[in-house]
């Protein structure tokens, strides 16, 4: 998973697969652990109207990290990044997505009335690709993490995704993540959800003690809090044309 551990995520559908079960029985009805959003406002509607697009595209994605975290209440600031995860395979790799994902290189554009602004620094191609991101009047700085994809996969992987996520990664950064649902039986939806474990204290719990950063520039990495090293600002949003 992503070029740090070198895992492929094998593009399961099954947890959507038991919601939609879930949803025949007892109506709309949502069994994964769920949060309610602290922040609302404008950082929702950035963050979703992203997740929409990959939804559109057809790609498996998931917002994990900070800007979920922060969402969730924790920590306070306001992190000015979005990571989102996405698993794809060559075989879904249409037009677009080659653009998106810098695979067709393009220094600025714009898909669903979304406007990009490439970001080369750090970049790489297929891997790890930032941008500075617009919707209407707000600006963020996004970071793409590719997932290798052992199958083709789309958004109805979006929940085992994340289940890889918390797999993979054991620090307290990957508890919070939003998704698209899709659904078969009732509206696709975005859910905010958390590892079961996130607000639990104590030696088990999943906390910052095994977190580290293995990045080559530190400035790629900030800390949130909570000995988390997570996010990365390669760009200043305050000094970018589209701003």
């Amino acid at each position: 998973m992503a070029p740090q551990t070198g895992k492929c995520f094998d593009g399961a559908t099954t947890l959507t697969e038991i919601h939609d079960s879930v949803q025949a029985i007892v109506g709309n009805a949502t069994w994964v652990s769920q949060l309610s959003p602290v922040v609302t406002g404008p950082e929702i509607y950035i963050a979703e109207a992203l997740l929409y697009l990959f939804y559109k595209l057809g790609l498996c994605c998931a917002i994990v990290s900070e800007f979920a975290m922060y969402i969730g209440g924790k920590p306070a600031s306001y992190p000015e990044l979005i990571i989102i995860y996405t698993a794809y395979h060559p075989q879904n790799l249409s037009p677009e997505v080659a653009v998106l994902l810098q695979i067709t290189h393009a220094p600025a554009f714009s898909l669903e009335s979304l406007d990009f602004l490439f970001v080369p620094y750090y970049s790489r191609p297929g891997e790890n690709i930032y941008y500075t991101f617009r919707y209407g009047d707000k600006t963020i700085a996004v970071r793409i993490v590719c997932v290798d994809c052992v199958l083709p996969c789309g958004p109805r992987s979006n929940l085992n995704l994340v289940h890889s996520i918390w797999s993979t990664f054991a620090y307290y950064c990957s508890n919070y993540a939003i998704v698209v649902l899709p659904s078969r039986t009732y509206d696709n939806k975005i859910l905010y959800v958390r590892h079961y474990k996130a607000e639990i204290a104590g030696e088990d719990s999943r906390t910052c003690r095994g977190c580290t950063c293995d990045m080559e520039d530190p400035r790629m990495c900030c800390d949130v809090g909570c000995q988390n090293l997570i996010g990365v600002h390669a760009y200043s949003v305050q000094n970018n044309p589209l701003h």
